[in-house]
């Protein structure tokens, strides 16, 4: 089954065409070389003038939406002196379908907007949307990153990501994403003028809703394409692993074929997400490890297996939870968790800083290497090649 089938079995119309999109403007021949410095310069300048235009379109929203509040205020209602909420609801119906108007139009453009910008550093950072072990993958979760889509709740080679989470959770975080822009921002406009207009600064909600409209817009298409950037750079740090891993794993018997791909599956369901970034990573371990078999995750049957590997197969199976830690939306404690128990097991130690600056290096666009994995360790087998 292709990639993009196991990670996005029914995508909607609008995701479909964000794909498409972001797969025809996106890198037009992908390499394998990480980011240069200078790429990675132009995707913070996208960045940052994708960010100002979307606090731009909300200023602008805002201030026309303020200044036909006080044209309504003065023109239509005389300063609202003497109307009962009878006589001014024809006026206020009109004003907030107006406001309604509006907003959509402005959420489109967010949309327009993440999307273009999630294309131009696609494009910066040389990662193909339809490259070999991940046809369409990076298209459609960079077109679920610019829809501010939740990860479906998929299994991955028969490991459900989710078997932590429970049900109602997932059900109130599904809601919580459908809500997130488009409604939320509508709501805000209400409550400008419906909670703030009973204060005392009732004549000055028109004047800051411009300004606050901006900081909104900025704050929501900042989480897109910091998420983004993640789901760009995330590839080229899973493709580094497996060259200085896993590019000759002739001489790996069953039992550490297992107990990789046993440690790999239980760090997925301890991040509670089926990220495109983990989905990446466990298909070019079993691609590798040559096993087209679904997983039946028990890592308890093997977990006693991992301190009597030499310290070489300790040190790939470290670097492995390591990197697969850090390349999701975000660490959990039960991915540090683990990670910090298979470290005591192996004799090594985890160092969390360093694993948080692990993190921010990734997102910052620096180049995860052995080394720089190793480095989240002391003691024992931490500096092991």
């Amino acid at each position: 089954m292709p990639t993009a089938d196991i990670y996005s079995p029914e995508p909607n119309m609008l995701e479909r065409r964000f794909a498409d999109y972001l797969a025809q403007h996106g890198a037009e021949s992908g390499g394998s070389a990480h980011p240069s410095r200078a790429r990675l310069a132009e995707i913070g300048r996208v960045t940052r003038w994708v960010i100002g235009l979307s606090a731009l379109a909300g200023l602008v929203s805002g201030g026309l939406i303020g200044v036909t509040e006080i044209w309504m205020r003065q023109t239509y209602l005389g300063g609202m002196d003497g109307f009962d909420w009878e006589d001014a609801l024809p006026y206020w119906s009109a004003f907030y379908a107006f406001v309604g108007v509006v907003s959509a139009v402005e959420i489109a453009l967010l949309y327009a907007l993440a999307l273009n910008g999630i294309a131009r550093v696609t494009q910066q950072s040389g990662l193909n949307l339809s490259r070999g072990d991940g046809p369409e993958l990076f298209s459609h979760s960079l077109a679920r990153a610019a829809l501010e889509f939740p990860s479906p709740k998929v299994e991955i080679y028969g490991i459900d990501p989710y078997v932590h989470v429970s049900a109602w959770k997932l059900v109130a975080l599904n809601i919580a994403y459908k809500l997130k822009v488009g409604v939320s921002s509508f709501i805000l406009r209400v409550f400008l003028r419906r909670v703030a207009a009973r204060m005392a600064i009732r004549g000055m909600v028109p004047l800051f809703a411009g300004p606050l409209y901006a900081v909104w817009n900025a704050y929501i298409i900042w989480r897109i394409m910091a998420e983004a950037r993640v789901r760009t750079l995330g590839p080229f740090a899973v493709d580094g692993l497996m060259d200085a891993h896993f590019d000759d794993v002739s001489g790996l018997d069953a039992t550490e074929r297992d107990v990789i791909l046993q440690a790999a599956g239980e760090m997925l369901t301890r991040g509670r997400d089926a990220h495109p970034n983990q989905i990446y990573l466990m298909t070019r371990l079993r691609k590798a490890l040559e096993r087209d078999e679904d997983i039946s995750l028990d890592w308890s049957a093997v977990r006693d297996h991992l301190p009597a590997l030499d310290a070489a197969s300790q040190t790939r199976v470290l670097d492995l939870l390591t990197l697969s830690c850090v390349i999701g939306a975000r660490t959990h404690r039960e991915q540090t968790e683990f990670l910090s128990n298979a470290c005591d097991a192996c004799g090594a130690t985890l160092d969390e800083k360093r694993l948080k600056a692990l993190r921010k290096a990734l997102t910052r666009g620096d180049q995860i290497t052995r080394a720089a994995l190793s480095d989240t360790r002391s003691d024992g087998i931490a500096h092991t090649a």
